[in-house]
């Protein structure tokens, strides 16, 4: 993939594997950044306060999915965008301000059904956010669109900074939930103003009706499987929220949030250089065979963290943010495996959607929700936190890998070759997972504990397997280009 599979070009080559660089470098960067956030927060707030900003945050992630609506993707694969942009701005600024009403609209009736009417203030103040995110959409896809993730590095850091210093301060004056909206609500409105800048752009708005109406036609089954692929990891939100309280819903969001490092650190990183990166192969062979080389290592890196955060659940929450919030361990187990699952998830997801098969993606979404939701009541009422956890995997392996395999192979990507390039990292894993597991069991301080563990990752799996990784990256660099790059890969 990154050098657009078979794509010799330099220059092209070059600026997919520059992209690629910064993008890694500025998601570790800002989800260390992030980190250093929460952690500060959780120390400020209790529990049920911090349970209370989630349900916010909840509805805003699937309002997300509406207002970007699928808009930027169309952009960044699209052959005229300077053309373009004038109407996907009109139509990002409008579903934006649709959905911040909505939300401002029905804030007192969806803090009721969360069993958390005193979300309702801050449900109110996170609705303005959709009305700015929608203002971002061009910029941040032209930005994309020419791999300018250092430019996208600052604009996010920017963001951060704001968020975090409006945050703090309204804590510290007792905002309460409030604060912690608000600081969304700072932290949008400085990333609209740095992407206009960066991306050297000036707010155009127009409307085509033929451009608008292809835009729409990718967009809207684009849309509508973001909306569910939100819907199925916040859903968890409510039904944890309704069976088990909102201080229960405040510790399995933080748990949550961890469970995301590998997508936020790894997925996100590989996604926005994925999609231009696929969409530009000359062929759908070269686009598949991209596929199969970039899956083994992305693999390896997920295992590793996931294999981290499951085995030492309780030390890192401990250790990071303190003894009350120890109980979000025992839904940091299975959820670490799911946050890993998803950076693989994500890959196969943006590949299907740069080869035009979003109404496929819109398929699998749609499944995936209807199967987890009552899988994810019966866990919960069963087995409380960590039963919601693990509900997420039994979900994804009964049902959703087998459901993209279907997918995958309608597209004409070799499914068992594709599976052969996971099985020797997945199964390298095991013996760094077991003397995690035996090491978190021995009792200890928590931080003695994760740099044992950190050890166990690194020395048992991580040095053991850098030679395969060595040749599947020299893979990435230098493709064949023929039917027996194909063959080499599960070797």
């Amino acid at each position: 993939m990154a050098d657009q599979v078979g794509d010799a070009t330099p220059g092209k080559a070059s600026r997919v594997g520059r992209g690629l660089g910064w993008s890694l470098l500025s998601t570790v960067l800002l989800r260390v950044g992030n980190l250093a956030v929460s952690v500060l927060v959780a120390r400020l707030v209790a529990p049920e306060t911090y349970g209370v900003f989630a349900v916010a945050l909840t509805v805003w992630m699937l309002l997300s999915a509406l207002s970007e609506f699928g808009l930027g993707a169309d952009l960044v694969r699209a052959q005229d965008p300077a053309r373009r942009a004038p109407t996907v701005a009109t139509l990002g600024a409008v579903i934006g301000l649709v959905a911040a009403a909505a939300m401002a609209v029905t804030a007192g009736e969806v803090a009721a059904a969360f069993g958390s009417p005193e979300s309702t203030d801050a449900l109110r103040v996170m609705s303005l956010v959709p009305a700015l995110f929608g203002l971002t959409i061009v910029p941040a896809a032209l930005l994309q669109r020419a791999y300018r993730q250092r430019a996208l590095f600052g604009v996010y850091a920017a963001g951060l900074v704001a968020s975090a210093g409006c945050t703090v301060s309204l804590i510290l004056l007792g905002a309460g939930a409030t604060a912690l909206a608000w600081g969304q609500v700072a932290g949008q409105a400085v990333m609209l103003v740095a992407l206009h800048v960066a991306a050297s752009h000036r707010p155009r708005f127009g409307l085509d009706g033929r451009l608008a109406r292809e835009s729409l036609s990718f967009s809207i089954p684009l849309a509508v499987a973001n909306l569910v692929s939100w819907t199925l990891i916040t859903v968890d939100n409510l039904i944890v929220s309704r069976e088990l309280g909102i201080v229960a819903l405040g510790l399995y969001v933080l748990a949550f949030n961890v469970s995301s490092w590998p997508m936020s650190a790894v997925g996100q990183a590989v996604r926005v250089v994925a999609l231009p990166a696929f969409a530009e192969t000359e062929s759908a062979r070269e686009r598949n065979e991209g596929l199969l080389r970039s899956t083994g290592l992305l693999v390896m890196v997920a295992a590793a963290m996931g294999v981290g955060l499951a085995t030492m659940a309780t030390s890192v929450v401990t250790l990071l943010y303190g003894e009350r919030w120890t109980a979000a361990a025992g839904a940091l187990v299975g959820l670490a495996v799911f946050g890993a699952s998803r950076v693989l998830l994500d890959l196969v997801a943006t590949f299907l959607i740069a080869a035009g098969e979003t109404r496929a993606v819109l398929l699998v979404q749609l499944l995936w929700l209807a199967c987890m939701v009552p899988a994810m009541v019966v866990a919960v009422r069963a087995w409380g936190l960590a039963g919601a956890g693990w509900a997420h995997v039994v979900v994804v392996v009964v049902v959703v890998v087998p459901a993209y395999g279907v997918a995958l192979r309608r597209v004409g990507v070799d499914v068992s070759a594709l599976a052969g390039t996971c099985v020797l990292p997945l199964v390298a894993a095991v013996p760094a997972t077991v003397a995690c597991w035996v090491l978190a069991r021995s009792g200890g301080p928590p931080l003695l504990l994760l740099a044992g563990g950190a050890a166990c990752v690194v020395g048992l799996y991580l040095l053991p397997m850098l030679p395969w990784a060595r040749r599947r990256l020299s893979e990435l660099r230098h493709p064949l280009g023929d039917a027996e790059a194909v063959e080499r890969i599960p070797a």
